[in-house]
């Protein structure tokens, strides 16, 4: 499989499907799902909970670009445009993105106050923080940008795994507190070398020599084999069955902590770290990159659009195979390993009435390119035992108007629900700068007699 440096590097940073604010989520820790954002969460009424599917996803882009932006609709598919883009841009831009599958869990009370869990998830995490200039070579090519110096290098950070989680947790009175153990097995990575980061081209305004200077790298697991510098000039050579790894291949480890105390018979606070320690070791098809040189190219002007959207224009053998001689990779053998960002989430929960609630949610991420933090203020509405209708006014570090809402069911042993931190965009994706929302479904069995002990939530006494 082959595939063009422009176009790669570009789709990468525009289409990866930022991080899990989940701020409504965490304050539905009734709902089955909530403890993988807190181990010391389990639902009071039942004694036991088996997880069925359940999906977030939290993207979003700087500046106000949408993919409506840069994608146009033809008969046949799409058709790249970044001609209304460019103007819009930072000089530095970024996207985020975090995605996570529950595909299926258990929980169980214990006799003493104990809980147990266990679960498995497919997680991706996704990082790009790319400069103005990268886009405005690849459409308007290198003839916009005569006598200029312009950066064209992003800093990359992807990674896809597998997470098995074994918890435990236990009431204490007032106060619940839970830990888990994450067994990661690593699937598809591609990471930057963030001490190799510079690529520069410059256009002479008299004799259009195009000069790359450039020292940089980046590794692959399970994704690129090769960068084939023969043929029609600079392209990916993936691995065959790409992400195709073997159970703990590439394996890690993280852990989680968290508590929930009721200070008062209609309060409550929590807090929980997640991934802490938190590290996967790539081995499987693992290779390092590197260019490093300055290289001059006689070929003058050429067209990025043209070549973005495959052109007839283009004359390949002339503007693309002196690109050989320009990048020229080097590959590399090389292990590495990548670390999961660490998220922190407090709340704070106050039942008005029987049927109403008031909350706070803090969240903070730290990522190894960019770090995020989020606030929440909430109000809940339980009118009937099944129903759970909620909405939350947040902050982020994206946006400062966020209008967030959340719907649950629990009829029966059912637990069904749907949460956003930004309605709006939750329905919009390709026409909103960022997405949020998570969804899924649970089954709670085993009911508890009336009053239960000291963890049970006032609304549910």
């Amino acid at each position: 499989m082959r595939l063009y440096l422009p176009v790669f590097l570009f789709v990468l940073a525009c289409s990866s499907v930022s991080a899990q604010q989940e701020l409504m989520f965490y304050q539905m820790s009734d709902y089955w799902h909530a403890n993988a954002l807190n181990p010391a969460f389990f639902p009071q009424d039942r004694n036991v909970q088996i997880g069925l599917p359940g999906f977030s996803l939290d993207a979003w882009n700087s500046g106000d670009i949408t993919f409506d932006d840069f994608l146009v609709r033809q008969d046949n598919g799409f058709k790249l445009d970044f001609s209304a883009l460019i103007d819009e841009l930072e000089p530095e831009n970024d996207f985020v993105f975090d995605q996570r599958l529950e595909t299926v869990s258990l929980g169980l009370r214990l006799p003493g106050n104990f809980y147990v869990s266990a679960a498995h998830a497919v997680r991706t995490h996704g990082v790009v923080v790319y400069p103005k200039g990268l886009p405005e070579i690849l459409w308007e090519g290198n003839g916009a940008l005569i006598g200029q110096t312009v950066d064209i290098a992003p800093s990359t950070l992807g990674f896809g795994w597998q997470e098995f989680r074994l918890g435990l947790a236990k009431t204490f009175d007032r106060v619940t507190v839970g830990a888990r153990v994450n067994f990661l097995s690593g699937v598809v990575a591609l990471e930057t070398d963030r001490g190799r980061q510079r690529a520069t081209v410059y256009t002479d305004p008299d004799v259009y020599q195009l000069t790359l200077d450039a020292d940089y790298g980046f590794w692959s697991s399970a994704l690129v084999e090769s960068i084939d510098t023969a043929d029609l000039g600079f392209a990916f050579n993936l691995v065959d069955n790409v992400g195709q790894t073997k159970l703990f291949e590439n394996a890690g480890a993280s852990f989680d902590l968290g508590a929930e105390v009721r200070l008062l018979e209609r309060l409550t606070i929590s807090a929980s770290i997640l991934d802490i320690g938190g590290k996967l070791n790539w081995e499987k098809d693992t290779y390092y990159f590197r260019t490093n040189g300055n290289y001059t190219y006689e070929g003058g002007i050429i067209d990025g659009k043209d070549l973005l959207n495959g052109s007839d224009s283009i004359d390949f053998e002339t503007d693309l195979d002196t690109l050989n001689d320009v990048f020229a990779f080097s590959r590399a053998v090389q292990d590495f390993s990548s670390t999961l960002p660490t998220r922190f989430y407090a709340g704070v929960n106050y039942q008005l009435a029987e049927d109403w609630a008031v909350n706070a949610t803090f969240f903070h991420q730290n990522s190894t390119l960019i770090d995020q933090t989020a606030v929440g203020v909430g109000l809940r509405w339980t009118p009937l035992q099944w129903l759970s209708v909620g909405a939350m006014y947040g902050y982020n570090s994206r946006s400062a108007a966020n209008v967030g809402f959340h719907l649950g069911f629990k009829p029966g042993p059912v637990q069904l629900y749907f949460a956003s931190d930004n309605l709006l965009t939750a329905f919009q994706p390709y026409a909103s700068p960022q997405v949020n929302l998570r969804m899924g479904l649970s089954l709670a069995f085993g009911k508890r007699d009336a009053g239960g002990d000291a963890g049970v939530p006032f609304e549910e006494r």
